[in-house]
């Protein structure tokens, strides 16, 4: 299916089309025959979306190019996934979308639309697996004790699971593309996603139960032990400073408590997981009421939401950490200040007065 509504609009009403077209073709039609104002506030919205997501992962990977240190923490190893995941699909997912809105079409051929189609899925489904398997390295070191953690969550393993994950995550669309079907362009969601009839064969099921289901259970239980661990080392500590004579205290030989740089780190992974989760959560709402009815019954503005939601999810990254980490907020200041020279010339001199700022 095109996507594209063919019949002549000036034969038809707004309530007539919604009962004669499919919703596919109803919502080709309203994405043509939106208001400026409409066009203006999606496609602007999107696009915002997609530089902040662009520019925030970028800078993100400069920092840490230039400061070898973030590649030699196993938790840093799974943020510098997502990041390379989430700047992928600012290259090739998100645009092509902003394009639709902005023409109120699939300005595309057929083989972007199936390239965008497979990167989306391929890319989502090593977002949510990354974070999960970020879940279980968080359990393992905050619950569980040292010398297990050391000895399942090395650099080599590291970097040999997310290489799997990888591998794994190709088969969200493999079997799609394997059984025949195309991706399509769903002009409610303004992007290329599977087809209703695959719906019916268990394809989204299949999805949801895989890709999102058993990684949001793993991270909703490991973080749920994670947090309880994290509130009773805070406990434990906040005694230790009121009782000096009671320092010995601790979670035991088998959870040595732990170090406030660790607490930081498990403290930032949270916030990222919240936050994915928050985009994600109506997602996963909406592909349900989906697979139940097996069509996309919803209204449009809905699809739109959906649409953004999961796009925004590829953005937070970069200003979680830019917020919460010390090393990753002094690199990228260290790239601005770069890049303020390399703007303002080499020969620039800058120097800063109370109050004043004087360029010579």
């Amino acid at each position: 299916m095109s996507g594209v509504c063919q019949i002549q609009t000036s034969n038809y009403s707004g309530s007539m089309l919604s009962q004669t077209l499919t919703s596919i073709e109803n919502f080709a039609w309203e994405l043509k025959y939106r208001s400026n104002a409409t066009r203006a506030i999606e496609s602007g919205f999107l696009f915002l979306i997609n530089f902040v997501s662009f520019a925030g992962n970028l800078l993100h990977g400069i920092a840490v190019i230039k400061n070898p240190n973030l590649r030699r923490t196993v938790p840093n190893m799974y943020i510098i996934t997502l990041a390379v995941s989430d700047f992928l699909f600012s290259l090739m997912g998100t645009p092509f979308s902003v394009a639709s809105l902005m023409t109120g079409k699939w300005p595309f051929n057929n083989f972007i639309c199936q390239l965008q189609g497979l990167w989306i899925l391929l890319l989502c489904a090593v977002s949510l697996q990354t974070l999960a398997v970020t879940a279980l390295n968080r359990y393992f070191r905050v619950v569980r004790s040292r010398v297990l953690y050391q000895k399942i969550f090395n650099m080599k393993t590291t970097k040999v699971t997310i290489a799997i994950l990888w591998i794994i995550a190709l088969f969200a669309p493999l079997p799609y593309v394997v059984a025949g079907h195309d991706f399509f362009f769903h002009s409610g969601k303004a992007f290329c996603t599977y087809d209703a009839e695959s719906l019916h064969e268990g394809y989204g099921v299949y999805l949801v139960l895989v890709y999102i289901a058993i990684p949001l259970i793993i991270i909703t239980i490991c973080y749920t032990r994670v947090f309880i661990a994290v509130r009773r080392h805070n406990l434990v500590v906040f005694r230790q400073r009121i009782r000096p004579l009671n320092r010995q205290l601790n979670f035991g030989p088998e959870n040595p408590r732990l170090s406030v740089e660790e607490v930081k780190v498990t403290n930032i992974l949270l916030v990222v997981v919240v936050a994915f989760l928050s985009c994600w959560t109506p997602v996963l709402v909406i592909d349900l009421v989906d697979f139940i009815t097996g069509d996309w019954k919803l209204k449009r503005p809905v699809y739109v939401s959906y649409t953004c939601f999961g796009f925004a999810s590829t953005a937070l990254n970069p200003i979680i950490y830019g917020i919460m980490n010390r090393t990753f907020r002094t690199e990228y200041l260290k790239i601005f200040s770069s890049l303020k020279r390399f703007v303002l010339g080499s020969n620039t001199n800058v120097r800063i007065a109370p109050g004043v700022i004087v360029i010579a």
